[in-house]
């Protein structure tokens, strides 16, 4: 069998897993063993599940990692995005046996794609028309996704499973705003997004970047869930998760079985 012809049984696998929620044993082999092959597998897979591409997930890359790799961030598709409801908690849909995780995220709307890379934070600025709060659903059918990251990750779509796009903030200075996270009313994480790498406009020049190379294709009206900002939280179905984005911004969401698409 080609090696193209295992790849292909992958995506499958990945495709059938994702189209009726059910979990996968593991991460169907064989797992791309470089950026260029993972990117390859999740543009195969990305146009096997059709449907628009609503905006990018920004991740990171492990950091023993970096240095081989040349790079600190990957990207995913998104293709479900959600309003939440003033204080009512959104869904996060989690594939039940896989991996699922909830992410407090900053996200960003592209006004336009830039036509060049962009080089500092206010050149970035620019290009973007709304910023707001929101969860990033991080989920894969495969539980023994994050043993092959960053390339299972990358190729399984980043992993995401839509997003939760919640209240306005402020352009001044939403990137300093202090964010807490809770599970199950628990503490998990806290942060600021200015702290994680250089913050969400370098997630932005990090996907221009992509698309200008041609690994990805931004287009107007894209939501850019630019990294996590008080760290990756493992849910399961049932659970609940909620963060503040300093004094006045609240979130919630509560995780349950993905049905499939």
């Amino acid at each position: 069998m080609s090696a193209a012809t295992r790849a292909q049984d992958a995506v499958s696998a990945l495709l059938e897993a994702r189209r009726t929620g059910r979990a996968l044993e593991r991460f169907p082999a064989p797992v791309p063993a470089t950026l260029a092959d993972a990117y390859a597998m999740q543009q195969d897979l990305l146009a096997a599940l059709g449907g628009r591409v609503l905006g990018w997930k920004v991740g990171r890359i492990p950091p023993t990692m970096v240095g081989a790799l040349g790079a600190e961030r990957l990207a995913g598709p998104i293709l479900r995005c959600a309003d939440l409801d003033g204080d009512a908690p959104g869904e996060a849909r989690v594939f039940a046996g896989g991996a699922g995780a909830i992410e407090a995220e900053t996200m960003l709307r592209l006004r336009a794609v830039p036509d060049r890379p962009l080089a500092a934070d206010e050149d970035a600025s620019g290009w973007v028309d709304d910023i707001r709060a929101g969860f990033e659903i991080a989920s894969s059918p495969a539980p023994d996704v994050h043993a092959h990251a960053p390339f299972g990750i990358i190729a399984d779509i980043g992993i995401n499973n839509g997003l939760l796009v919640g209240p306005r903030l402020d352009a001044s200075d939403f990137d300093r705003l202090d964010v807490m996270t809770e599970i199950d009313g628990i503490a998990v994480g806290s942060g600021r997004a200015c702290d994680v790498l250089d913050g969400p406009w370098g997630s932005l020049r990090f996907l221009v970047d992509l698309h200008h190379d041609g690994v990805i294709q931004l287009e107007p009206g894209q939501w850019i869930s630019a990294g996590a900002i008080t760290g990756v939280h493992p849910i399961t179905p049932g659970q609940s998760a909620t963060s503040r984005f300093g004094d006045s911004v609240r979130i919630a969401c509560t995780a349950i079985p993905d049905p499939g698409a």
